[in-house]
């Protein structure tokens, strides 16, 4: 009888634990491209510059992007031309909007062997319709080509 009450409970959690999972966010692996101008017209205001963009990715991330920084700061004096900086990014989706916090490393384009480089990290902090509730992280990574910043976002997105 110990052994049944002992299964039975197994197999209770099991079932428990598989219907939590169902009644949770579901995850998704998001993988997209993302090419972005630089702007000084179409940000949200106060900026008077931001970077605009359009993105084609899976799991419903297509269509257009708006980044407006809030803050930098000169990089470690090791890695000179490298600058720090964090700010709003949104992704305009036929979904809804996505609603990010991009901190990120950038070598602006000058000639050097750093060229253009970008490396940024993005957390979901709202979203409307569609992506209200989301919650997940990007990671963007490329570089300016010819005036344009060229990039692939990886990372994972939930829904509620």
């Amino acid at each position: 009888m110990r052994t049944w009450t002992g299964g039975m409970a197994l197999a209770l959690l099991s079932v428990a634990s598989v219907a939590a999972a169902q009644d949770g966010p579901k995850c998704k692996a998001v993988h997209a491209d993302l090419v972005e101008d630089f702007s000084t017209q179409g940000c949200e205001p106060p900026s008077t510059a931001c970077f605009l963009g359009e993105v084609d990715g899976n799991h419903g991330l297509r269509g257009t992007t708006r980044f407006d920084s809030d803050s930098g700061a000169a990089g470690p004096p090791t890695s000179p031309g490298f600058i720090s900086y964090s700010g709003k990014f949104e992704y305009f989706t036929d979904r809804g909007t996505l609603i990010m916090r991009e901190t990120g490393l950038a070598h602006p384009a000058n000639g050097s062997q750093d060229d253009g480089v970008t490396a940024a990290f993005q957390r979901v902090v709202e979203g409307t319709d569609d992506w209200e509730g989301a919650t997940g992280y990007l990671f963007v990574t490329g570089f300016n080509i010819g005036g344009h910043v060229v990039t692939k976002v990886t990372g994972t997105l939930c829904r509620p």
